[in-house]
């Protein structure tokens, strides 16, 4: 578990960036194209990229395996820099920070010889890096920055509001499912057991449309306190047919299923427990275990046990339902 630890003064000290941080953005996407059994709303995106053939893709992965530790160096912003910025500033990184992160990868798994190129601050490693970052953000992300954007914007709105109607402490709360604010201290249930003790340097809040299940930060204590969330794809933001309008196939949904039941739905495209859902769906857990049973009975949503917990998924018949590939 994470537990983020705040004095009086980091409450006081709290930011929502009000934008994505382009090289977390980077990081995360790359997490989410080699993760195959991640969400399906992400499925014509990851088509899209892979047909690229991005080399790029292929030489990242070495860094940004899809589960475990990735280098705290390729994060240095806080959604407070562009990316040319953000790449000059990890291209600097002091060659003792990038032996110490390299070596932290290493011990989950052997590196390539260009890694250790890399973690040995050869001139050569850290140049093929800055090309490869540039070379896949223009094959996975520039094409799509409108549409982020506009999520990016709809949550931060959304931010805005539960400060207003709730302080602080309903902001930190309801972050996200994963999340339980115990003032001072935010629980976050992930698999690494982390302590971060502010101590007045407040925290950023960075939006990501990439993060697959839970908030994550830095490794690294000592480095500017920041809390990466995801934000909730909305179901249809990409997809072949590319003329369609943004509010019609909700709108055909709520029409077909209802509004609660196709929100139900709509919460499942990120994969999550009962309670995940009832919180994303805004209904009771009674609602919710309704309305799943009748969604898995039509073929729209598979439901299975992990542990203690009831996990629910949208199958392909029910993305593609969301997504308004619905008969006329």
């Amino acid at each position: 578990m994470l537990r983020i630890h705040f004095t009086g003064e980091d409450i006081r000290r709290i930011v929502v960036a009000d934008r994505p941080d382009p090289l977390w953005d980077v990081l995360l996407s790359l997490h989410m194209l080699q993760d195959r059994a991640g969400t399906l709303a992400f499925g014509e995106w990851r088509r899209r990229t892979r047909a690229a053939d991005a080399p790029s893709a292929r030489l990242l992965a070495d860094l940004a395996r899809p589960w475990g530790y990735s280098p705290d160096f390729l994060t240095p912003g806080r959604g407070d820099a562009d990316f040319d910025t953000q790449l000059d500033a990890l291209l600097s990184t002091p060659r003792s920070r990038l032996q110490a992160d390299m070596a932290c990868l290493a011990a989950e798994a052997p590196l390539t010889r260009w890694a250790k190129a890399l973690a040995a601050g050869n001139f050569g490693a850290l140049k093929q890096l800055g090309e490869a970052l540039t070379a896949y953000r223009r094959v996975a992300l520039e094409p799509y920055q409108d549409l982020i954007h506009s999520q990016v914007m709809a949550d931060r709105d959304r931010r805005a509001r539960t400060l207003l109607s709730g302080g602080t402490d309903r902001l930190l709360a309801d972050l996200h499912p994963s999340m339980v604010w115990r003032p001072p201290v935010l629980e976050i249930a992930v698999y690494a057991d982390q302590d971060v003790h502010l101590e007045g340097r407040g925290l950023v809040l960075v939006p990501s449309f990439f993060l697959r299940i839970q908030p994550i930060t830095l490794m690294d204590p000592s480095r500017p306190p920041v809390l990466v969330y995801p934000l909730p794809p909305r179901l249809g933001w990409l997809t072949p047919n590319s003329n369609r309008t943004a509010h019609a196939p909700r709108e055909r949904v709520i029409t077909l299923l209802g509004r609660t039941r196709a929100a139900v739905l709509e919460a499942a495209a990120g994969t999550g427990t009962t309670t995940q859902l009832a919180a994303r769906a805004g209904v009771s857990l009674p609602v919710i275990s309704r309305h799943t049973a009748v969604l898995r009975e039509a073929g729209l949503l598979v439901t299975w046990r992990e542990g203690g917990m009831v996990r629910h998924r949208v199958t392909g018949l029910g993305l593609a339902v969301l997504n308004g590939e619905l008969p006329a």
